[in-house]
């Protein structure tokens, strides 16, 4: 969904985030995701750490619940895959401005990473992926996907990004039977946005 607050929760315990993990599991959802969402801002304090309002919180919980209950969904596809790709939001570079050396692509309408900073997510991210074979874009929005899915051929796709940007993607990409990974930001806006690079390492190289 769109949210209309901006939230962190990269200081929370990766403990909540494998919580999550192996909640929204095949065969392991036993309760209602409301309620699943409920006991996690209880358990995990979540909207005192945060302090977003108990119903923010919530929201944004049952979410990224729904978004790992989609990788449930996919994984055993995409284990399967041999091309794939790695879509990254332009938000969670390091700088977003001119200190950020990354060239951008018209034609495929996406950045290049030039790894100029070693703290950039979008760096290690892109590092990552391309030694596991990967091709990486760095884009603006999800409308962007369906034209580099015109002149690129992938079978297997992992992408990060806000919960709205990830349902629209992972809607046009089932189309084609296509085998999706998502990665919801865990801290929102315009820029310096974050993501788990755990949960996104864990998918590369588990799932290799």
């Amino acid at each position: 969904m769109s949210y209309n607050f901006t939230f962190d929760l990269s200081k929370l315990s990766q403990t909540l985030f494998r919580e999550i993990a192996e909640f929204s599991e095949k065969g392991k959802i036993t309760e209602r995701i409301g309620d699943m969402a409920i006991n996690l801002v209880k358990k995990f304090n979540i909207d005192k750490i945060t302090g977003l309002p108990v119903r923010d919180s919530i929201t944004v919980i049952e979410d990224l619940i729904n978004a790992n209950i989609t990788n449930s969904i996919h994984k055993e596809s995409f284990v399967k895959t041999n091309k794939r790709v790695l879509f990254l939001p332009h938000c969670c570079r390091k700088y977003m401005d001119s200190r950020c050396k990354a060239d951008f692509d018209p034609e495929s309408a996406s950045y290049l990473c030039r790894h100029c900073s070693d703290d950039c997510q979008v760096h290690k991210a892109t590092k990552l992926a391309k030694k596991e074979n990967y091709d990486v874009y760095v884009l603006p929005g999800s409308s962007c996907v369906k034209k580099i899915f015109q002149k690129n051929s992938y079978n297997g796709v992992i992408g990060v990004a806000c919960t709205e940007e990830i349902a629209l993607a992972t809607k046009f990409l089932e189309q084609f039977n296509i085998a999706v990974q998502n990665i919801p930001l865990i801290k929102n806006g315009c820029s310096g946005t974050k993501f788990n690079f755990e949960t996104l390492k864990k998918i590369i190289i588990d799932e290799r």
